[in-house]
C-alpha cells in the first residue's frame, strides 16, 4: 500500500479523530473510505460522458457536417473532459 502525506486544518483533524474514535477505525481507514467514495461518485458522473465523447470523438472530428471548431463540439469536450 502506498503512503500519502497531507496537511489538514486542526478542525478537520479534530473531526477525523472524533470519527475515528466513534467508528473504531484508524484515521487512515476513514480517509481511504472517504476518498474511495468521492472518486467513485466522480467517476460515475464523468465516466459515461467521457466514454461517449471518446467513442464519438473520431466521428465528430472527421465528419464534414461537424467540424472540431464547432461550438457544440467545443462545449461537449470542455464540459465532459475536465
Amino acid at each position: 500500500m502506498n503512503t500519502l502525506t497531507l496537511k489538514i486544518p486542526q478542525s478537520l483533524d479534530d473531526a477525523l479523530q472524533a470519527a475515528s474514535s466513534k467508528r473504531h477505525m484508524s484515521k487512515s481507514a476513514i480517509v481511504r473510505d472517504a476518498l474511495e467514495k468521492t472518486l467513485a461518485e466522480e467517476l460515475q458522473q464523468t465516466g459515461p460522458a467521457a466514454g461517449w465523447v471518446d467513442r464519438w470523438r473520431g466521428i465528430m472530428t472527421s465528419s464534414k457536417s461537424v467540424k472540431p471548431e464547432d461550438d457544440r463540439v467545443t462545449h461537449i469536450l470542455a464540459k465532459h473532459l475536465r
